[in-house]
């Protein structure tokens, strides 16, 4: 497939995207006169991958195991430490995993070609001895412990397990202490060898660079990596059961930490989830944002403070929205949340006017993105799938109509289940 632009005329942006041969996803987004470049490449590889079902049989692969390898990779068999390369060749590396993905990035003013070709080969040359990987399991059973200690991090787990009791959701993107220490050299090359095809991968690369150059760049390259590895249809099966409502725990904080959530049943129908976060976010915007009555009542009330957040995760797989805050009356808050949610479509928060504003803010908060290479990569990523990307976001914020979003709140909230989660003071 030859490189294909897409021009957005509203926010003025070239977006340049192929298909390579092998099944690798290249997308190109030129950033004319910035001085860093930023390459990000993405497996659709994450911690809710712990069962790989083909035609022929189902594997159960360690959990964590996808965060496992994202520090692996960082291992080679000549160089050592490929992070150490990277900072040679004066790039800024690193990685992360989430529930569905894993990407490896670096951000570079010099060198791009060099330190791209040093990205696309850790994705494929892998280096797993024992000694190697007793020595990256202790390093992350140490990160493990110290978030024992972490009363945000207790708590949002504490929330996740309450919505989706004894499912992968529940379980830490690195695992367990007892799941990665059976993670072996095995069911690291077998994960590996699966997952890491580059049909399942994807190439976002953002700065002031030739579309066309870096696509015979990185098709040349990717003719080199090509390995007849058997293609993988992903599925992922998360179990769903009776939600947790409310659950406590003790730990040295000077403030309670509450979490409120909600869970929305399966829909793997869902078409365009995406349009459905944006009309959440919008929806929660109006009704909880720094613009809303009740955030200014609860704020000079001191029942909230600046901790006050809100996450929406929108996927077909699974839905949840978390709000969480640091407060002296959790209690009281959760109260008030609830309620407010339940009799949303009676708050006074809700206007069209209203609606005008936090619109004005979100596309001023997309528009910002694009002040940062390496923010933009980042974000595109995130937001995504086959059926929608970043640059969908504008569309979306006009589209929305102060209607459809209240049906979309509706929708979501009539077959939600809550819960909380508390971290008490000692």
């Amino acid at each position: 497939m030859t490189l294909q632009n897409y021009y957005f005329e509203e926010i003025d942006e070239t977006l340049y995207t192929a298909k390579l041969k092998n099944g690798l996803t290249l997308y190109i987004i030129p950033k004319e006169n910035y001085v860093e470049k930023t390459a990000i490449m993405t497996v659709s590889f994450g911690s809710l991958d712990s069962k790989l079902t083909s035609e022929q049989n189902t594997n159960e692969l360690p959990e964590g195991i996808a965060h496992f390898l994202e520090h692996k990779l960082f291992e080679d068999k000549y160089s050592g430490d490929l992070s150490i390369l990277f900072t040679e060749n004066g790039a800024e590396s690193n990685a992360y995993t989430t529930f569905d993905r894993t990407s490896y990035y670096f951000s570079s003013a010099n060198h791009f070609s060099k330190n791209l070709k040093l990205l696309q080969r850790m994705m494929v040359d892998t280096y797993f001895t024992p000694k190697s990987i007793n020595r990256e399991r202790d390093i992350i059973t140490q990160e493990i412990d110290m978030y024992q200690d972490d009363a945000d991090y207790q708590a949002y787990q504490g929330i996740l397990s309450n919505l989706f009791p004894d499912s992968i959701l529940s379980v830490d993107i690195a695992g367990t202490k007892q799941t990665i220490s059976i993670i072996d050299q095995n069911n690291l090359e077998f994960a590996h060898q699966r997952y890491y095809h580059p049909s399942n991968l994807t190439l976002v690369l953002v700065g002031d660079i030739d579309p066309m150059i870096y696509y015979h760049e990185v098709t040349q390259y990717q003719k080199q990596l090509a390995e007849n590895k058997q293609k993988l249809k992903i599925e992922r099966n998360i179990e769903y059961h009776p939600v947790i409502t409310s659950r406590t725990i003790q730990m040295d904080v000077a403030m309670p930490k509450l979490m409120v959530g909600y869970r929305q049943i399966k829909n793997h129908n869902l078409k365009t989830p995406l349009k459905n976060k944006i009309a959440l976010r919008l929806l929660f915007a109006m009704l909880f944002g720094w613009t809303s009555k009740t955030y200014q009542e609860w704020y000079q009330d001191k029942k909230i403070d600046d901790s006050f957040d809100i996450e929406i995760e929108i996927q077909k797989e699974f839905q949840f929205i978390i709000i969480s805050s640091d407060t002296m009356e959790p209690i009281a808050l959760s109260s008030s949340i609830h309620k407010k949610i339940k009799l949303f479509k009676e708050s006074s928060d809700l206007s069209e006017e209203h609606l005008k504003t936090v619109k004005r803010e979100m596309y001023g908060d997309f528009l910002r993105s694009f002040d940062s290479v390496e923010q933009l990569a980042n974000q595109f990523v995130n937001y995504l799938s086959d059926e929608e990307h970043y640059f969908d976001i504008p569309k979306y914020i006009r589209e929305l109509t102060f209607d459809m979003i209240i049906n979309i709140g509706e929708e979501y909230f009539t077959e939600a289940d809550s819960s909380d989660f508390t971290v008490f003071p000692k």
